[in-house]
């Protein structure tokens, strides 16, 4: 009997051994607004400005890739510095949403980048730059480059300047954090993140080449950010 015991006890230390070397976890929550789901994204945005810059770097910024990759960089950036302006002064109103991806309710922004792209590598696909003024082509790269750069200085400033009176979208009553900023950048430009996104779409655009996304952004951005400022200053609020 002693042995049947003594190889029972064994048993039981080997499952013990079992169980302290492995160690349930809970399942990973991936809903929206999780803080796995979170950090993934800014992962993703992080490693895309690191590939946009490494192949802007490489290939030449002024190449058909490096142009790519650096406007890949710039909207990823654009998108990162959105979320950290929440993050910083809004936390209470901190959700996947602020990372800006999609901004308005009819998709508009990201049916527009679409099109912005594919206008882009349609362009390049039918060679319509090919031969081109070099001069010419570098000097439009270059403007749009700096106009992106502005108008996204622009916004940040904005952004750190106004601090938690800083909100995506227009506000149906005041809050106590609430304040009219007419200092820093606010003493120079009414509405200087409207300015600075204007600036910064538009400017991406140049920098691609694309005539054709070019005007549609300007025309679309004008009319939107009139009826925004028409809609915040009327007592309508729509979400826009």
């Amino acid at each position: 009997m002693s042995e049947p015991e003594s190889h029972l006890t064994e048993t039981q230390t080997s499952r013990l051994k079992e169980e302290k070397w492995w160690t349930p976890v809970d399942p990973v929550d991936w809903s929206e607004n999780s803080p796995q789901s979170i950090a993934l994204t800014a992962c993703t945005l992080g490693l895309a400005i690191g590939g946009g810059l490494c192949a802007a770097v490489l290939q030449g910024w002024q190449s058909t890739g490096g142009t790519f990759g650096l406007y890949v960089a710039i909207v990823a950036m654009y998108h990162m510095l959105e979320y950290l302006s929440v993050a910083l002064y809004n936390p209470g109103y901190l959700e996947i949403d602020s990372f800006m991806f999609n901004p308005d309710v009819g998709n508009g922004y990201i049916t527009a980048m679409g099109v912005s792209l594919a206008e882009f590598w349609l362009e390049w696909w039918c060679g319509m730059f090919t031969g081109s003024n070099t001069r010419l082509v570098y000097l439009c790269k270059l403007v749009g480059l700096t106009m992106a750069v502005v108008g996204q200085v622009m916004r940040t400033l904005a952004m750190v300047t106004a601090k938690t009176s800083f909100n995506h979208y227009v506000a149906t009553r005041k809050e106590k954090s609430h304040r009219l900023i007419t200092h820093g950048i606010y003493a120079w430009e009414r509405h200087p993140s409207y300015v600075g996104f204007f600036v910064w779409s538009v400017g991406l655009q140049t920098m691609l080449l694309n005539p054709i996304s070019c005007v549609l952004f300007a025309a679309v951005l004008a009319y939107f950010f009139k009826r925004r400022n028409m809609s915040s200053t009327s007592g309508r609020f729509p979400r826009s």
